[in-house]
């Protein structure tokens, strides 16, 4: 199975995306030895003091050093993504998967989705579909957004797993979805539309992808545009069509790129009403996508 890895160079700050990080009062957490806030420091400065200064991984890789050796699992994890990205370090992959390892075998969701990743892509390791799915399924069973969505990818086409199974595909993306993670609105939307594992509902599938255009995912944006150009789910316009195909296919979708030329160069006369959306264990699962949304609606 192939997915697309992306290593976080904002190493994990989940946390710190919607509140404002109390830097000092942290700070005297971290030097009075608390684990947790050690490892929140190093995130701080890996991330730039919230965009205030260049990213400083040398200051955080001393900050999630001491959160590992004083057992915060999450510091290894970011100390494994510093090695895989040759941030503050000689870059140095079968170290970040013996980090990875041993953080996710202390339970970090983060080292479990990456790890996982690892497996998927053979990297650092032999692949292992199996493996990779043994530690998405982990990861998302502590509510890790991205294993959730990776895991739907693996029961929407029966790989690592005992047998194919859409509606659970269904359901991981449903609650990756409700976390704003776009990629798994995206296939939310596109099972709405086709009805596998859910009761087809195009007009949610519609409104979900909305959601998930507005906030720059470039496939929501090609079956957004499907839908207008069909009028499927939607009240047909082809130059909302041809808008958003274009988009898409600026934001590198070959295909979007070449249906907004035939609508353009057909003066609109094309005839899309027979095109098919896609089935959901053939959609395209893209972790580069970093942005986050508005929770999808249930």
């Amino acid at each position: 199975m192939k997915i697309y890895l992306a290593i976080i160079a904002t190493f994990f700050a989940a946390s710190q995306l919607f509140a404002k990080f109390d830097y000092v009062e942290t700070m005297k957490k971290a030097q009075a030895g608390d684990p947790v806030a050690q490892n929140a420091v190093g995130e701080y400065f890996a991330d730039g003091g919230e965009g205030d200064f260049p990213p400083d991984y040398v200051r955080a890789i001393v900050w999630w050093d001491l959160a590992a050796r004083n057992g915060n699992a999450r510091g290894l994890t970011n100390l494994g993504a510093a090695y895989y990205m040759g941030n503050g370090y000689k870059r140095n992959i079968p170290k970040a998967i013996e980090l990875w390892s041993e953080a996710s075998k202390r339970g970090d969701s983060e080292a479990q989705y990456l790890l996982g990743l690892a497996y998927a892509n053979g990297l650092g390791v032999l692949p292992d579909v199996n493996t990779a799915v043994f530690w998405w399924d982990k990861s998302a069973q502590q509510g890790n957004s991205r294993a959730q969505c990776n895991l739907a990818f693996a029961y929407a086409r029966g790989q690592g797993v005992e047998h194919k199974d859409s509606k659970k595909a269904f359901e991981l993306w449903k609650a990756s979805a409700e976390q704003g993670n776009l990629v798994a609105q995206t296939n939310m939307g596109l099972c709405y539309f086709t009805g596998e594992g859910v009761e087809p509902d195009r007009a949610k599938a519609v409104a979900i992808w909305t959601n998930a255009s507005e906030f720059g995912n470039a496939e929501a944006r090609k079956y957004l545009a499907i839908a207008y150009a069909t009028g499927n789910g939607i009240t047909k316009d082809i130059p909302k069509a041809i808008a958003l195909f274009q988009s898409a296919g600026a934001a590198g979708d070959a295909d979007a790129a070449k249906m907004a030329e035939q609508l353009r160069i057909a003066n609109a006369n094309v005839d899309f009403t027979k095109t098919a959306m896609p089935s959901v264990s053939n959609a395209k699962p893209d972790n580069a996508d970093k942005k986050t949304s508005k929770p999808a609606k249930k």
